[in-house]
């Protein structure tokens, strides 16, 4: 003890003085964290409009009117969209994509990098969930439920007619079901389940029979991903990449590897004009392009000048890609005026390893993560130049100067600077049709603004009227109440630079949200069905319009899926045995007690669905028949049916949220992200031959009828889709 003594004595002499060093260098950095807050932050995600028919009406965050839906429309916390009959859109998010049906009203209640909270007040929503990071997870709130998936899946949810019902169905993975008081239900592949409150006290579980047109055309879009030649060359969260296989060409070039060519474009097209500048909060001027695959290129990775052709450069493979709104450079001084007092508005593609400055508030985490998951390696340029040359920019992108000796590739290349009058580009007016001629003597003395153009939006450019031959969308759903497992945020604040267009807009979810009471005593989620054995009750070969048994005509109040749903027996009934066939309760009569006598037809509603042709059963389950007595289905759905008997799981406790990591699905497989490394394709892709050119762009197929196009000159049609 005398000797550790002697040895702690000198070291309480010098420990003074170090502790004053640490504490010092503690204070420093705290003062360095405060003044790189990342609470401001905008998410590193939005959803995509990516496809459109008929009429869909779009009312974004803070508006209070009405306009019409744009293809590639980044959409965010706040934003609705609403169709009308025979409607439909699709948003697309990385690893996920939700559908709507005709006369479907949708909100997105949250959406940030963990959560995806949406609010369906009628109609249908498929989600298709292909893959999940670590803690993500999407939340559906209906008038009576709370449907929350954290693994991958395919699910529809129906709610209906009057909003007293909602149905979900569960087409491949599981899901969980929230109710009051802790109530919670584990939704299985290849059910179907019926809610009329919030209580979970009642519920029917159907099993799947065929599907219906609105199925069929999600499982037709489904498989364009797991078909998609660009998913080699492309991160999985670069929203839009399958696009990029009908509307152009991957090659090899000596400099830059794999390139993407965009295929029949005008002599002097150019990226960033094919299109129109939009404000979108938090992140301010955002691009939207008109093309039919002008999402991906414009949001994410680089633009390069290649033999006389423009060519796009993803980011890095097995990296997570942070979502930019435009990846431009804006210029302004030296006789430039950008934006003020009426001067032109100049900017200009990023080329590989170029940096990209935000005009919106960004910490030094998000200002390298959205340039690293961006840019991919080249010959001569490695990580390390690209670490040290965004440590240069942020320095100057904090302090508001430029960067000295700077360079830009495309910034001399043919039409690669694009100008428009400053009112024009805060109307929101079309590039194209507002291009100016630039001066290269002005242009080689002007700056590259470190935070954008100070331009502020013009009023109503935000959401434009209605078209005068769109049909009138009152969107009586949103008034309706919806419950929710998370409460959504009451408002959005961005810390803002003086760029920015003054406060940013509050995304105001509405009255209309109620979060479900989780006081009462903790529930065990309901895994009863599990041990249920398999069902042999199955038809082949019989339309769904032809009455089966119990299976009627629908009738007022059924939900839309209601007639390619088949009772469960004893799943509602308390475990009873099932009646006799013919005195078996429909689906929509199973959860209400007693209701076991059998009701003759009503005349069918008018449904929010267009009309379809009638729709047979493919599969068979424990019901072989011979080959001869089985017709041919009109439609076979990729979403077989999965068997259920499986041993209950051991986990009877409380439902934590998220309380595992997520699941990933057999195809396409989770990449692991590391730091961004290129790495060569392994696909053996063809040298780089110059891609054709035409003078006019070729015009995108259509499943659909098109409308004649409007005057304005923003474009839009009823039906597009690529």
């Amino acid at each position: 003890m005398h000797v550790f003594a002697k040895i702690l004595a000198p070291m309480r002499r010098s420990w003074r003085p170090l502790a004053i060093v640490l504490l010092g260098t503690t204070v420093g950095l705290v003062q360095a964290q405060s003044a790189d807050d990342n609470s401001a932050d905008p998410p590193s995600r939005v959803a995509r409009l990516s496809y459109m028919a008929g009429d869909v009406g779009f009312l974004p965050s803070g508006a209070t009117d009405w306009s019409d839906a744009n293809l590639n429309r980044p959409l965010t916390t706040g934003d609705r969209l609403s169709s009308s009959q025979g409607g439909r859109a699709e948003l697309e998010l990385g690893g996920s994509t939700l559908r709507i049906a005709g006369r479907t009203d949708l909100g997105l209640l949250s959406l940030d990098d963990q959560l995806a909270q949406l609010e369906l007040t009628q109609g249908t929503l498929n989600l298709t969930v292909r893959q999940l990071d670590q803690g993500q997870s999407y939340e559906i709130d209906t008038p009576t439920v709370a449907l929350v998936v954290d693994q991958p899946g395919t699910f529809r949810i129906d709610i209906g007619n009057n909003g007293g019902s909602t149905q979900v169905t569960a087409f491949n993975g599981d899901a969980t079901v929230y109710g009051e008081n802790n109530a919670q239900r584990t939704v299985h592949a290849g059910r179907s389940y019926s809610f009329v409150d919030s209580s979970l006290g009642a519920v029917a579980i159907n099993d799947i029979g065929g599907g219906d047109a609105f199925d069929a055309w999600c499982n037709d879009r489904d498989s364009r991903y797991a078909q998609s030649t660009s998913s080699q060359y492309v991160s999985d969260d670069v929203v839009g990449s399958q696009d990029l296989d009908q509307y152009g060409s991957w090659q090899t070039t000596s400099d830059y590897g794999a390139v993407w060519f965009p295929a029949s474009v005008a002599v002097d097209w150019a990226p960033y004009r094919n299109g129109h500048w939009a404000y979108i909060a938090p992140w301010g001027w955002t691009w939207e392009d008109d093309s039919p695959w002008g999402y991906a290129p414009y949001h994410y990775g680089r633009w390069a000048y290649i033999g006389g052709h423009w060519g796009w450069l993803p980011g890095p493979r097995g990296v997570r890609a942070i979502y930019a709104p435009a990846l431009v450079a804006f210029v302004g001084g030296g006789g430039w005026s950008v934006g003020i007092g009426g001067g032109p508005v100049g900017w200009f593609p990023l080329g590989p390893g170029e940096i990209y400055n935000p005009w919106y508030r960004a910490s030094r985490g998000y200002y390298s993560n959205v340039n690293i998951t961006n840019i991919r390696g080249y010959r001569g340029y490695d990580r390390n130049t690209m670490i040290n040359n965004i440590n240069i920019h942020y320095n100057g992108y904090r302090s508001g100067r430029p960067v000295n000796d700077a360079r830009y590739a495309n910034r001399d290349a043919p039409h690669g600077f694009s100008a428009m009058p400053g009112q024009a580009f805060a109307g929101g007016q079309h590039v194209q049709h507002n291009l100016v001629r630039v001066d290269q003597r002005q242009l080689a003395s002007a700056a590259v603004l470190p935070r954008g153009t100070s331009l502020r939006p013009a009023p109503g450019s935000i959401a434009l009227p209605r078209s005068s031959h769109a049909q009138s969308l009152p969107a009586a759903g949103f008034q309706r109440e919806v419950v929710a497992r998370h409460a959504p945020p009451s408002t959005r604040t961005t810390a803002s630079f003086n760029n920015l267009a003054g406060p940013q807009r509050a995304a105001t979810p509405g009255a209309n949200v109620r979060v479900l009471n989780s006081r009462g005593p903790a529930v065990p989620v309901d895994r009863s069905q599990r041990n249920l054995p398999p069902t042999s009750n199955v038809a082949a070969g019989v339309p769904i319009g032809v009455p089966q048994g119990n299976r009627g005509e629908p009738r007022q109040g059924d939900l839309p899926s209601s007639r390619f749903a088949r009772s469960q027996a004893g799943d509602a009934s308390g475990g009873m045995p099932p009646e006799p066939r013919g005195s078996m309760p429909r689906p929509d009569a199973s959860y209400t007690p007693g209701a076991n006598q059998d009701r003759g037809p009503l005349p069918p509603e008018n449904r929010t669905l267009p009309q379809v042709p009638q729709i047979q059963r493919a599969t068979v389950i424990n019901q072989p028949q011979p080959a001869a007595d089985r017709p041919a289905p009109r439609y076979e759905s990729e979403r077989g049916m999965r068997d259920d008997t499986q041993a209950p799981r051991s986990d009877n406790g409380t439902r934590a949220y998220p309380n595992e990591p997520p699941r990933t699905m057999a195809e396409p497989v989770r990449q692991s992200y590391q730091q961004p490394q290129y790495q060569q394709p392994q696909r053996s892709a063809p040298q780089y031959a110059p891609p054709p050119r035409t003078v006019a762009p070729a015009q995108p197929q259509h499943a659909e009828p098109r409308p004649a196009e409007k005057s304005e000159p923003r474009k839009r049609e009823d039906d597009r889709q690529h």
